[in-house]
């Protein structure tokens, strides 16, 4: 955790299917745990709001707190994981770095 401005930042590693399917999860606050919906689709780096579940500020209303996402990779898969991986490769259409071919420096 840590702040900017009066904003509470949070960041939340989730795995690569609940960033491609959506999911809900599990997510600290200063008054506990609380369930938050990722959307599917969503980027590494993006921030969800949690409006009111920061920092008690001391006119007794609280600041927000905000969750940024970081799309966690197993560092050691499985057998079966790296076979799934394998068939996702071979059935994605999705080429993120298809607009890179054109560029010139």
């Amino acid at each position: 955790f840590h702040f900017e401005g009066d904003n509470l930042i949070c960041t939340l590693p989730i795995t690569p299917d609940e960033a491609v399917l959506g999911a809900s999860v599990a997510v600290p606050t200063p008054d506990g745990m609380v369930t938050m919906k990722i959307p599917p689709g969503i980027k590494s780096g993006q921030s969800l709001r949690l409006r009111g579940k920061g920092w008690p500020k001391p006119k007794g209303n609280r600041t927000d707190q905000l969750v940024k996402i970081e799309i966690a990779v197993p560092a050691a898969p499985t057998e079966a994981e790296k076979e799934c991986y394998e068939k996702l490769r071979a059935l994605n259409s999705f080429k993120p770095r298809d607009r890179l071919q054109n560029v010139s420096l």
